[in-house]
């Protein structure tokens, strides 16, 4: 077996306030509990849910002061006691479940939640290879499930937004994609978009109806919150399932109406990638995982708009909460 040596402490970008920025500090390198591994961290990916972490708007488990950053790629260099379904040097990516998240040259986090990553699959492709690509696997087999032919998706212009169009496209499921500019829209029609509504015109709600009653779109996936999910569920028809799985509005879910759910069967559920329970899924599947593998050099890849070293972590958050719709951002911790 490969061995590793472990450093007495390590590098890192800790939280110790919320919507404070990140101090670069040396921590000591923790003990490991049972089921946990320890993990050099290559890359690690910011999105979205990071900055709700950072702003406190996230739940999780993770006490301050605690480094952050939710899911990264690395090599596993050490094993905690009672592990045994990955080998010390295994390349992976991982899901960090501790006050040791991905922006420190090490990650501490449990056996469950990593992937084996395949050789020729970069660290980079493997960064961001749970969060958005294993979410849009597990949605599309929860709108065939539901028997949906069609699904409305808002926030579409995203990165998972991309990810999205063109793996539920290749599956044979039409998108109504929902984005607020009009950059947005030219970008998801040049990945191939058919159907791409820009929510701030003055017809959207007319043009959605019409629209899902013409595809019978009846699963909604909402990153947004707010009032926008019941005013969208209400365009939708009889039987359509709302599942929200963002909050991108920092507002509570609103205007979902008692006719829609007593009259219409209309149901609105939350769909969190950590309680997304299928059978097919990447974490415990091994077929899922050799399908993953392939996904990410192609319909899930991950194109990102720059890397940044641990030391410039702040900047390139502040660069990725103005440039979102640029791609995401990639922090290099041991570089």
């Amino acid at each position: 077996m490969q061995q590793f040596i472990i450093p007495k402490t390590f590098k890192a970008a800790q939280l110790v306030e919320y919507r404070k920025a990140l101090q670069i500090v040396e921590i000591e390198t923790p003990q490991l509990k049972e089921g946990e591994i320890l993990i050099k961290v290559e890359a690690a990916p910011v999105n979205p849910s990071d900055l709700a972490l950072n702003e406190g708007h996230y739940p999780t488990r993770i006490v301050l002061p605690a480094v952050p950053g939710i899911e990264g790629s690395g090599i596993v260099v050490q094993l905690g006691p009672n592990v045994e379904n990955v080998k010390v040097g295994t390349k992976v990516a991982f899901n960090a479940h501790s006050n040791y998240g991905s922006y420190g040259q090490y990650s501490v986090t449990s056996s469950q939640q990593i992937i084996p990553l395949d050789d020729v699959i970069s660290f980079e492709l493997g960064a961001s290879s749970i969060i958005n690509p294993v979410t849009v696997i597990l949605m599309l087999i929860e709108t065939q499930e539901l028997g949906a032919k069609a699904i409305v998706h808002t926030a579409a212009g995203s990165a998972l937004g991309r990810m999205l169009v063109r793996y539920f496209q290749d599956s044979g499921i039409d998108v109504i994609n929902v984005v607020r500019r009009q950059e947005q829209v030219d970008l998801l029609q040049k990945e191939g978009a058919k159907y791409v509504l820009n929510q701030t015109s003055e017809t959207f709600f007319k043009d959605l109806n019409v629209l899902a009653t013409q595809l019978n779109a009846t699963v909604f996936f909402d990153a947004i919150g707010g009032s926008l999910t019941g005013q969208i569920l209400s365009q939708l028809p009889n039987k359509s399932t709302a599942l929200v799985y963002g909050l991108l509005s920092g507002q509570p879910i609103s205007d979902v109406t008692a006719n829609d759910l007593l009259f219409k069967s209309k149901i609105v559920k939350g769909f969190l990638l950590p309680t997304s329970i299928h059978k097919y899924n990447p974490f415990v599947d091994i077929n899922a995982q050799k399908k993953l593998n392939e996904l990410l050099k192609t319909t899930l890849k991950t194109e990102y708009a720059n890397q940044y070293p641990l030391d410039k972590i702040n900047e390139g958050i502040e660069f990725y909460k103005l440039n979102q719709t640029q791609g995401k951002i990639l922090i290099r911790p041991n570089q």
